[in-house]
């Protein structure tokens, strides 16, 4: 006999080996559940499309966009786009489309809109909605046109603000932004 313990037929962990298992393997750990905690704040802060909670888009009718932001949609109307967003305490709705020329003054003059002035430089409609409906972005548009009104239900007070740009085929743009502000 040498002198030496009988081996069970395993070796010895290396330093090296146990160093690794020890530093490495809570590194991997602690990426993983940083990894699961973005994810669910992703979850939680976008919610699913029609999933009813606050911030989903929500799938619904163009007539009921119009019926929210108190603006009908023309029947010369083309290229109608519309969204709505489930909102925590307010729901918001867009609506969009493009109108001949010849029905623009019918179309603004049936509005309940007392003053339409010049949208400036400043952003005066929110972007994200219209560009989820797939329409044009108001921003890019110029010269923009606006007014805005508050209808006055009992219920629902509802804030929209319509937006109006010639558009290089010869039509009008038209933007509608509505929320309800109680």
């Amino acid at each position: 006999m040498s002198g030496r313990p009988p081996s069970s037929g395993r070796r010895p962990i290396s330093r090296r080996r146990l160093i690794g298992i020890l530093v490495v393997g809570p590194l991997v750990l602690l990426a993983t559940g940083v990894a699961l905690l973005t994810w669910a704040y992703e979850q939680d802060r976008r919610p699913k499309p029609d999933s009813g909670r606050p911030g989903a888009w929500t799938t619904v009718s163009s007539e009921e966009v119009s019926r929210f932001t108190r603006v009908g949609i023309p029947v010369a109307a083309v290229d109608v786009r519309w969204a709505y967003q489930n909102g925590f305490q307010d729901d918001l709705a867009f609506l969009a489309f493009r109108l001949p020329q010849t029905g623009l003054e019918d179309f603004k003059s049936g509005l309940p809109v007392s003053e339409w002035t010049d949208g400036g430089q400043q952003p005066v409609l929110d972007a994200d909605g219209f560009q989820h409906a797939g329409a044009p972005v108001p921003s890019d548009a110029r010269p923009l046109t606006c007014g805005g009104f508050l209808s006055p239900a009992p219920a629902k007070r509802i804030a929209t603000r319509v937006c109006l740009a010639p558009h290089p085929d010869g039509t009008s743009q038209v933007w509608v932004r509505a929320f309800q502000t109680s």
